[in-house]
């Protein structure tokens, strides 16, 4: 369990933003947002994450960036305070580590498990939320809304509440998602700087140097 705990939060957050691409502002209904979702061809993003723990006077913060190119290219990118980079292409994964003033690949075991996120990624990018892993509602108040992912495994409750999307104004793009890891735990991604359909160099999906 503690395994899967640690690997489905590691990457929550890379599916979460390739969820991006899913949403539309006007979206009345998980229907309306599977009918848009074909629109995007591409998504930069810069992020902040902020982890929330009762146990900490402040939250621990992280800066990056998001980078993908339909259908299945992700890069997502820690810059701060610690620098590692995990790279999809299809249904290969790959992390990277930065050590000693270079990037090394992480070939830890663990790695294997990240193909059954992998089907969820490839699942929310084509706007299906409702998977054989999350129940999905869709609440439009207070506007634009927002998408509420419930585990449909009770034991998953033990380490992932929900999940709370929120919409945002610009059509494509998630203002910001909240993970309720438990009553006194959370973590929040915000996005800055989006940009849609902006031709990506293929080397930003190569092994890093």
């Amino acid at each position: 369990m503690f395994m899967v705990k640690k690997i489905f939060l590691g990457a929550a957050a890379t599916v979460l933003m390739a969820a991006m691409v899913s949403v539309g502002a006007n979206a009345t209904s998980l229907a309306d947002i599977q009918k848009s979702a074909g629109s995007i061809r591409s998504i930069n993003a810069d992020f902040i994450q902020e982890k929330h723990m009762k146990i900490l006077v402040k939250p621990l913060v992280s800066k990056g960036i998001i980078r993908f190119q339909s259908p299945d290219a992700l890069r997502f990118e820690y810059q701060e305070p610690i620098k590692n980079i995990l790279i999809m292409q299809g249904k290969s994964v790959s992390r990277y580590i930065h050590k000693d003033n270079t990037f090394v690949r992480d070939n830890a075991a663990a790695m294997g498990a990240m193909t059954v996120v992998m089907d969820e990624i490839s699942q929310w990018l084509k706007g299906n939320f409702n998977t054989s892993v999350f129940d999905a509602t869709i609440e439009n108040a207070p506007e634009p809304g927002r998408i509420i992912l419930v585990p449909k495994d009770k034991a998953m409750t033990n380490f992932i509440q929900d999940i709370i999307l929120m919409l945002s104004e610009q059509p494509g793009v998630f203002k910001e998602v909240i993970i309720r890891e438990s009553q006194d735990s959370y973590t929040r991604l915000r996005f800055d700087k989006v940009q849609l359909n902006k031709d990506i160099n293929p080397d930003v999906f190569a092994a890093p140097k």
